[in-house]
């Protein structure tokens, strides 16, 4: 078996004369026994040899099966794991980052963030849950706030800090959502609001109910993007907003599409077009702070913020 355990106490070799082994310059100074030589494996000390041979049976098992954890590593606190290891390696669009960001630093690490993480225990979850249902109105956003904390215990997992993710115990109960039902406005409905607007925004309703573009992908829209000919609507870009500040993006999932363009919503474009005309936006590409990109935009939200 890997590994070995050390009497630091004590001389390895034995006198010659007295055939007892001698007393080393840490006899009497910390723990005595440490286990040492298993491969991935810091070295653990103790101070009872028995404590010692159990430690060093099942460390060699789990390292052997890929499943040791360390307990030491599992000291860190939630808010230094976060800041220090998930939060600088966590990926994703900017958008995406800043709404995990909303989630971890006003709910999470102020209630769980000075905990170690190997000390996170269901009935802290539990006490964590009963918080958010009293603070937070929405349960989606509850179960946001869960999903974000589930991900990161789940990381420090893979990290090899914590043997499992606490919040899969199964006294964890999750707030459940509610089965509401949510119907599609009437057409008659979206008429009225499009017909509530003013002139200038009006197009951003028109686009988005006629050919199914998002917010993001109306705002994002150019005259480039329109082929009347065709008959078509080229979905190549959105504006998105972190702080207040606005930037280019891909639209969702990182897709580029086409969609169908009505002859009613084409008309509307051409009215819109010439009543506003476009004006060149210049917004950083991909992230705030990124490289700019420039486009003629003819939706209302990117006309307003040149004008800024």
């Amino acid at each position: 078996m890997a590994g070995y355990i050390e009497d630091r106490w004590l001389k390895k070799k034995k006198d010659p004369v007295t055939g007892r082994r001698g007393k080393t310059a840490r006899h009497g100074k910390g723990k005595r026994y440490k286990v040492a030589g298993i491969p991935g494996v810091r070295d653990r000390s103790f101070d009872v040899l028995e404590d010692a041979k159990a430690w060093l049976r099942r460390a060699a098992t789990d390292e052997e099966r890929g499943e040791f954890v360390d307990p030491r590593d599992g000291s860190i606190t939630l808010a230094d794991y976060i800041a220090t290891h998930r939060a600088p390696g966590r990926g994703g669009a900017p958008k995406t980052q800043d709404s995990q960001e909303r989630r971890t630093r006003p709910h999470i690490v102020p209630h769980l963030g000075q905990l170690p993480l190997r000390s996170i225990a269901a009935t802290d979850l539990r006490a964590f849950i009963t918080k958010l249902e009293s603070t937070v109105s929405s349960v989606d956003y509850q179960r946001g706030i869960l999903s974000e904390l589930s991900s990161i215990l789940e990381a420090a997992v893979d990290d090899k800090r914590l043997a499992r993710n606490p919040m899969h115990a199964k006294s964890v109960r999750w707030p459940k959502s509610p089965r509401e039902r949510r119907d599609a406005w009437p057409m008659g409905t979206a008429l009225r609001v499009r017909d509530a607007i003013n002139e200038r925004n009006r197009i951003a309703v028109v686009v988005g109910l006629g050919c199914g573009l998002r917010q993001g992908e109306v705002f994002g829209l150019s005259p480039e993007d329109i082929d009347y000919e065709r008959g078509m609507l080229h979905v190549r870009r959105q504006v998105q907003a972190i702080h207040g500040r606005l930037y280019f993006a891909l639209p969702k999932g990182k897709k580029i599409r086409t969609v169908d363009l009505p002859p009613s919503v084409a008309e509307e474009l051409k009215r819109h077009i010439e009543a506003f005309p476009p004006v060149e936006v210049e917004l950083p590409w991909g992230k705030l702070g990124g490289g700019g990109r420039s486009s003629p935009c003819c939706s209302p939200r990117a006309s307003v913020t040149l004008s800024r």
